[in-house]
């Protein structure tokens, strides 16, 4: 019987590893921010600062991760993510000022997370992938939209159950029980294999690259990376505040919560067919068709007053938010190469962060501001709109 390749053993892992880490961090968030509006009786500009502290923990320590990994190893960075992202959860039971929910979960648990997130599982997968490898990222950030679907339903049904602080101790739990043993046992990057098995390193996997001071000087780098950074933007303005805007509306919150379960549904497809697109076609046209489906989405958003708009906004937006998970690293892999893939890419997740910290706080002080969401969902369009432009003038990649 042929022997399974270990890389897509690694893609697993990946799978598993998202599905907890971004689940939790981003699409069970919306659940946990309605009820901290609602028990605490904080501003929703207030609870959406956590998330945007949270982001940019986890952007910013994305170089930072990249070269951990390069010099210690992916497992000890990701066993030790893994233990601070649970502790940090543990610890969101006792909040009861906002500081302290800025601490546990902006700072300590997005640290965390940090280690087990987009940056680490990408590299990891990356290091096995020659061919067919918008595929396999594809294939592994499936897990995000899994963990988006399961994340936020159960959170509701814990909260619902028990209470907001037997959900986090559940949360914290699964992340140390899954975390754990699928770093030690199953992650790991095709140089540290081939360590370990006392093989010499093929010359297949010696590809060159771009550093990332090199990176950093390139046009290309900038506009793609802002590019995605304004998508994001816009992306957790309506993933950070639509379950608030459907209570808003009448809908309860189970039902409210269903609506990013859907977007989820709908972003696992697309991140397999968007990535099996990404390997046969220029990832730049494709990251445009991802950018255009951004903006079609927040119009239909705007126009909103029932579930079922609410529901064809989430699955159109799930296709898009899935289809620019896949093709950005794909990108930096095309434009950068591999040899120091990790740092590039955790460089690009820096920028990104901007947009995953402006969008909830933006969307929240446009409500309270304003008592509506229709300027912040029309900002949305826009600036998707822009994205388009910018990966359209993108200079074409050179070969490494």
């Amino acid at each position: 019987m042929k022997r399974i390749y270990y890389g897509w053993w690694v893609v697993g892992g990946a799978f598993l590893l998202l599905f907890c880490a971004v689940g939790i961090q981003f699409y069970a968030f919306p659940v946990f921010f309605e009820v901290m509006v609602r028990e605490m009786g904080w501003a929703r500009t207030q609870v959406a600062l956590a998330q945007t502290i949270g982001t940019f923990v986890a952007g910013a320590m994305g170089v930072l991760v990249g070269w951990l990994i390069h010099k210690v190893g992916l497992r000890p960075v990701m066993v030790c993510g893994t233990i601070i992202a649970g502790l940090g959860f543990l610890l969101l039971r006792t909040v009861t000022e906002p500081w302290q929910f800025y601490l546990y979960y902006g700072l300590v648990f997005s640290l965390g997370i940090a280690g087990i997130s987009s940056v680490a599982n990408m590299t990891a997968v990356e290091s096995w992938f020659d061919r067919g490898k918008s595929t396999a990222f594809g294939i592994a950030a499936t897990g995000i939209g899994a963990g988006g679907v399961v994340m936020p339903l159960l959170a509701v049904w814990l909260i619902s159950k028990y209470d907001w602080q037997t959900a986090c101790v559940c949360m914290a739990g699964i992340v140390i029980l899954v975390g754990i043993p699928v770093s030690t046992i199953i992650m790991r990057t095709s140089q540290e294999r081939k360590v370990a098995l006392g093989q010499a390193q093929q010359k297949g996997f010696e590809a060159g690259g771009v550093t990332i001071g090199q990176a950093l000087k390139q046009k290309s780098f900038w506009l793609i990376s802002i590019s995605a950074m304004l998508l994001y933007c816009g992306y957790m303005i309506g993933l950070t505040h639509q379950v608030a805007f459907a209570v808003d509306m009448g809908i309860d919150r189970v039902t409210a919560a269903g609506a990013v379960s859907v977007l989820c549904v709908f972003s696992i497809p697309a991140r397999i067919g968007f990535g099996k697109l990404g390997d046969i076609m220029d990832k730049r046209y494709v990251m445009m068709m991802v950018a255009s489906l951004h903006a079609v989405a927040f119009a239909i958003l705007l126009k909103t007053t029932n579930l079922t708009m609410l529901y064809g906004y989430s699955a159109l937006l799930g296709v898009g938010v899935g289809g620019l998970t896949t093709m950005l690293p794909g990108l930096v892999a095309d434009y950068f190469g591999r040899k120091h893939f990790g740092a590039v890419y955790g460089a690009l997740e820096m920028v990104t962060t901007l947009g995953n910290m402006i969008g909830p706080v933006y969307g929240g002080w446009i409500y309270d501001t304003t008592k509506s969401y229709y300027l912040a969902f029309l900002s949305g369009i826009i600036i998707a709109l822009l994205a388009v432009i910018l990966v359209y003038v993108a200079p074409k990649p050179h070969s490494h």
